[in-house]
């Protein structure tokens, strides 16, 4: 048997290679992270449209005759 075989894989080595599960894995998370920031980007988005909406609504009716 050779000496690689019998060696435990150290993921954190330089020389390592990630498999394919440990890829898999990352960007699922990493798939979750952006997705949830892209939610939370969303809807304070559409807050501040809606407060520019509402005070672009007040400012025409202390405007109006």
């Amino acid at each position: 048997m050779s000496d690689i075989s019998v060696l435990k894989r150290n993921p954190l080595a330089v020389d390592t290679e990630p498999t394919d599960e440990e890829l898999s894995k990352v960007m699922s998370e990493a798939r979750d992270v952006a997705m949830a920031r892209k939610l939370e980007s969303d809807n304070w988005m559409r807050s501040k449209l809606a407060e520019a909406v509402n005070d672009a609504r007040a400012r025409d009716l202390t405007l109006a005759p």
